[in-house]
């Protein structure tokens, strides 16, 4: 006979010899065994025994992940993953924190047995309303999540099945496997005009409102600053753009050009810590989603006041170089200024014109464009360009839903443009070196990739071996050798899908993406708070005061704002994207490049739309092996690379999903 201590049988013939009192089984109803019937001792030894069965388990706490099926795992905090079976994978979310006993089946495999819900993050929602038969769902958009949660009757709200919903999780399903949700708003349903641009703020929590008070007073800088309204400023951007950021100048003179960048001063009007300015630090950067932007500053700010419009006086920081006829830069100099554009340029008619396709009467732009190709071609001797990528332009129809897209290759005009911008950032973090500030770095390679970048340096590029790729001077020299490399493979690409992501620091570190000691940018004060940030310090400098910089909880923060609108952008655009191609059949042959490989297959983007999608390997006949040094799936009869150009077809379009399958062409 046994008795059931905390979920652990403990045989009750080895108890009686612990026991200094006598301990029987008890056969009657009326007898129940109890703490009274004990000494102090043998209290204690049964509390001895049970942390020795406890500590005998093996237990930790971990993550649920979720899977494409239902089963899932717990990531362990000491790294293991464990497997969880369907049955346990329906008491938890992908996200929980859970405790686990860790088992082991017939094959050796750890399984997971489900002990504690530790902590459940998943609060509120977005997803769409689905009916199974007499049940009433919501299907959640998360990733790695994939079964329907139950909504009561009470909660349905006159919703119809496809209806966008937000929604908040009443109960989760750990002790019973059942879950329940209430409504707390009906976006929409899936006719409604720019539904997708609606939902696409829901989800991601993008502000909506602004503070009752986001005015802003006269220019607290007016007494300091110079005067610039007679030099001929203009504008080059796109011909619909409104939030104008920057203004250029040149002149040619002995030593090369006199270059003049004036960027927008929005920081002139917006004292730190308003209401104006923490919700542009909230929002972080301006985020455009197709047919729908979502502003860092209010339009009458970005768009109105603080734009560089033509024929207006408008407060700018200005930065002002020597730029030599080799394209270094020499004698920076940045001021607080009041300057008066005289012409809103299109990056196209500056094309045309550059080429003599057309006129304008901007005699600067004759100086501006040698000056960038100067600046181009030292950077290309010096550090590191990265390769372009054209954009892609989508043409709404009234019901906001994608009617055509165009390629938009970059111009000379784009470059022109591109080199002064990166000709003053550059100079501001030259400038600020000394100075407390913020800064804009790039790590270059991952360390866990450093084993398969030298394997490949041996086999195509000995002439690297000995560079140290974890320096920045031994990067360079990576990414030179790659550009005079005459190997087969894609080298610049490979080692592109290897680097670090980006970030923002307040120590001057090097970005390696571009192969300088340092960077940073403020020449989009309308757009990212960050560059507000860097132009207060760049005002601090000036002035001779210290800048008040975020720490790293804000820093933290930013940081999420930023990633967090890039991805709203990139699934409203994906969406979008899978509703124009579902308008063809499954049998239209696209062109497309491969953009990234892995063991599972390689990702493929259309060259006419820049659509992206995935080729499982399982769908090509024969078995493929992954070289994870060069990315590459291959077996005797073929094989698949980076840049690679073939043709598909789809195979799978789930455009709320945002899954796009295809399938090779022969």
């Amino acid at each position: 006979m046994t008795y059931i201590v905390n979920r652990y049988r403990c045989d009750i013939g080895r108890l009686r010899h612990t026991f200094p009192l006598p301990c029987t089984p008890f056969s009657r109803p009326e007898h129940r065994y109890h703490r009274s019937m004990l000494d102090k001792n043998a209290l204690q030894q049964l509390s001895q025994l049970k942390t020795q069965i406890i500590d005998s388990k093996d237990q930790g706490d971990g993550e649920v992940r979720g899977s494409q099926r239902r089963f899932g795992f717990v990531r362990l905090d000491d790294g293991r993953d464990v497997f969880l079976a369907p049955d346990d994978m329906q008491r938890v979310f992908p996200g929980d924190r859970v405790r686990i006993n860790v088992l082991t089946d017939d094959k050796g495999k750890f399984k997971a047995e489900l002990e504690k819900l530790l902590e459940s993050p998943l609060d509120c929602f977005t997803g769409r309303y689905v009916v199974r038969g007499q049940g009433h769902f919501v299907e959640p958009d998360l990733p790695r999540f994939n079964k329907l949660l139950f909504i009561p009757p009470s909660q349905r709200k006159k919703c119809s099945e496809g209806d966008f919903l937000y929604c908040q999780v009443a109960q989760h399903p750990f002790k019973d496997g059942k879950s329940q949700v209430k409504v707390l708003e009906n976006i929409g349903s899936p006719d409604t005009a720019g539904i997708e641009g609606k939902y696409t703020q829901r989800k991601f929590k993008l502000p909506r409102d602004w503070p009752k008070d986001c005015s802003i007073g006269s220019d607290l800088r007016a007494d300091s600053r110079k005067d610039l309204r007679d030099i001929p400023f203009v504008t080059i951007d796109s011909a619909e753009t409104r939030d104008i950021d920057d203004a250029l100048w040149a002149q040619a003179n002995d030593n090369g050009w006199e270059l003049h960048i004036a960027v927008a001063d929005p920081g002139a009007f917006i004292r730190p810590g308003s209401a104006l300015d923490r919700a542009a630090q909230q929002r972080a950067n301006t985020v455009y989603l197709p047919g729908f932007t979502q502003t860092m500053l209010p339009n009458p700010i970005s768009q109105g006041s603080c734009s560089l419009v033509a024929d207006e006086d408008r407060c700018a920081i200005v930065c002002t170089l020597q730029v030599s006829t080799e394209g270094e830069i020499s004698d920076i100099q940045f001021s607080e200024a009041l300057i008066r554009s005289k012409a809103k340029l299109s990056y196209s008619d500056v094309h045309a014109h550059l080429h003599n396709e057309m006129e304008l009467d901007q005699a600067c732009l004759k100086d501006l464009h040698a000056a960038s190709v100067a600046l181009k071609k030292y950077r290309s001797e010096h550090h590191i360009i990265m390769p372009e990528q054209p954009d892609f332009y989508f043409q709404l129809n009234e019901q906001r839903k994608i009617e055509s897209i165009t390629k938009i290759e970059r111009n000379d005009a784009h470059r022109l443009v591109e080199e002064c911008m990166l000709a003053a950032n550059r100079s501001a973090a030259i400038w600020l070196a000394d100075a407390p500030a913020l800064f804009v770095c790039h790590a270059g390679l991952r360390e866990d990739r450093y084993d398969n970048v030298r394997t490949v340096i041996s086999k195509e590029i000995p002439s690297a071996a000995d560079c140290d790729i974890a320096t920045l001077a031994g990067y360079k020299t990576l990414i030179k050798a790659c550009e005079n490399s005459e190997s087969s493979l894609p080298l610049r690409s490979i080692f592109a899908r290897m680097l670090q992501p980006g970030d923002i620091s307040i120590q001057a570190k090097p970005h390696f993406g571009l192969g300088l000691k340092r960077y940073t940018t403020f020449t989009s004060p309308l757009r990212k708070y960050s560059d507000l940030l860097v132009q207060r310090c760049i005002r601090a400098k000036l002035n001779d005061e210290k800048p008040i910089l975020p720490n790293e909880d804000e820093l933290n923060t930013l940081l999420e704002a930023i990633r967090n609108g890039r991805q709203a952008s990139k699934q409203m655009e994906q969406w979008l994207q899978y509703q124009y191609l579902a308008r063809n059949t499954s049998d239209t042959v696209y062109d497309a490049r491969i953009a990234h490989v892995n063991g599972g297959g390689f990702t493929v983007e259309l060259l006419d739309t820049g659509i992206s999608g995935f080729v499982e390997a399982r769908t090509i006949p024969e078995k493929l092996i992954f070289d994870a040094d060069t990315l590459r799936l291959y077996n005797d009869k073929q094989s698949f690379q980076l840049d690679q150009l073939l043709k598909v077809k789809t195979s799978e379009l789930d455009d709320f999903q945002r899954k796009l399958m295809f399938l090779l062409v022969d």
